[in-house]
This record gives structure tokens, sequence and C-alpha cells, in this order.
């Protein structure tokens, strides 16, 4: 599983084959046809996998940890660029989002992949969602705020600036681009439109 998110992190699920991944991990077809009956299936345990060291190494702690929405959201984006920072370390390229770039790349091709991937988007869009009711709940927003209709914006909203940081091969593009999203979160009108 290692040998398969480098490999997709770092490329493309349809450059990389399994006698790629086996080469990687040092192990025989045989071995890896045992625990998996293919690459999607592979790749689908990979980023399951993935998703959950995102969930307790950036979801969890900035989204749920002290202080008010403004305090979340500033530590949202340092988990999230020290999460890809450490990610371009270890592979020597910085993914951006692999949920959202799978998804572009095999959406239209594997709906079990497009389907797993859109099931981490709906989970991060969730968790944001949680963020922004627990802000409504203590005044931070306004009470109308259409909470499901921000946390979609705040889904694009990263998924534009990992793009570009991935574009750039630079994980301080998150950081210069994050005040957009305090601008988004904190300046938004009760019906999710910016001012």
């Amino acid at each position: 599983m290692d040998a398969t998110r480098g490999l997709v992190l770092t490329r493309s699920y349809g450059s990389v084959g399994i006698a790629g991944i086996c080469e990687r991990a040092g192990v025989r077809r045989g071995s890896l046809y045992h625990f998996f009956p293919g690459k999607e299936d592979l790749v689908i345990a990979t980023l399951e996998a993935l998703y959950g060291e995102f969930e307790a190494e950036v979801l969890q702690p900035a989204l749920r940890g002290p202080g008010g929405l403004r305090e979340r959201i500033t530590a949202f984006v340092g988990a999230i660029h020290a999460f890809q920072a450490r990610m371009q370390a270890a592979e020597g390229r910085l993914p951006g989002c692999p949920f959202g770039s799978l998804a572009v790349e095999t959406g239209t091709q594997s709906p079990r992949l497009r389907a797993a991937m859109q099931g981490h988007l709906d989970a991060i869009r969730a968790r944001f969602r949680a963020a922004l009711d627990a802000a409504v709940a203590h005044g931070e927003l306004d009470a109308r705020t259409d909470t499901a209709r921000l946390a979609d914006h705040w889904l694009a909203l990263m998924e534009g600036i990992l793009l570009m940081a991935r574009a750039e091969q630079d994980a301080d593009t998150i950081l210069r681009l994050a005040p957009a999203l305090q601008d988004l979160l904190l300046t938004t009108h009760p019906d999710g439109d910016a001012p």
C-alpha cells in the first residue's frame, strides 16, 4: 500500500501498473493478488488509509480544537500545509488533494473509484459543515447561515488551493492563498454568498 500510495500520488492512476507497484514494494504479483483482487481494490484500500491519516492529522485536531472559527481555520490551514509538506518530503512531489485528483482522473472510467473518492470528499465536507454548525451555535456566524452551502464553498476553495499548490509544487502556496478561506468563511452572508 505504501508503494501504491507513493506511485499514484506522484504520478497518476493510469500510469501506474501492478508490475511497478510490486517492483517498488519488493513483492511478487502473487503476494499482491493474495490480498487484493486488482489494482482498483489496492488503490481504494490505500486511499482509505490515507484518509485515516488526513482525518487524524488535519481534520480532527484542527476542526475540533480549541477556539472559535477563526482559530480553527488557522489551525486547519497550518495542518493541511504540514500534511502536504510531509507528503512532498516523503515522495519528492507535492500531491495536492489525492481524492480530488483521482476523482478527476478516473471519474468517467471507474464508478467504484469515483464512488470511493466521492465518499472521502463527502466526509471532508461533513467535517467542514460540523465546524460551521458549531460556529453558528456559538454565535460566530449568523443563525440563518446555510452551513451546507458554505461547506460546499469551503471544499471547492480548498480543492482549488491544493490544485494550485500542486501545480506550483510549493506547499507555501497553501499559506499564501489561505486568506481567501478566512474571507469566505468569516464574511459570508446567511445565504452563503460573499458580500
